[in-house]
């Protein structure tokens, strides 16, 4: 039988750019580093709005805010599925990010400059016609 977990995705808005970062993923591969938002497995008794702030915390070492919900996703892996929530979040103040060590530099970027970052298809097709 297959095993079903949430997920939560923060995607962090100041003005019109999107804060992305770059997560270690596998030192096997020549690259081994891939942007995407803040996100979070959600803990057994956790509430997902609780997992999305305690991701922002714990990854960027800063406080958060929700703003919304922009859009829900599930995918298969395997014989897993993973359903996600997806926020448009903020934070108060860029100059106290101190990153997590799984992950290697962040960027403000404009959402047209996505394809140029994100390599994750699933994650850009999400996005299409949604607006953040």
């Amino acid at each position: 039988m297959g095993k079903i977990y949430l997920k939560v995705k923060g995607i962090i808005k100041q003005d019109d750019k999107y804060l992305l970062l770059k997560r270690w993923v596998d030192d096997r591969i020549p690259d081994p580093f891939l942007w995407e938002f803040v996100d979070a497995e959600v803990n057994y008794g956790e509430a997902p709005d609780e997992a999305m702030l305690r991701a922002i915390g714990e990854i960027l070492s800063v406080e958060g805010k929700i703003e919304r919900i922009v859009y829900t996703w599930s995918n298969m892996i395997g014989d897993s599925q993973c359903v996600g929530i997806a926020y448009i979040c903020s934070i108060e103040d860029d100059s106290s990010i101190v990153l997590g060590e799984e992950y290697g530099e962040w960027e403000w970027v404009a959402r047209d400059q996505f394809p140029e970052y994100i390599e994750n298809k699933y994650v850009m097709n999400d996005l299409e016609g949604v607006e953040l």
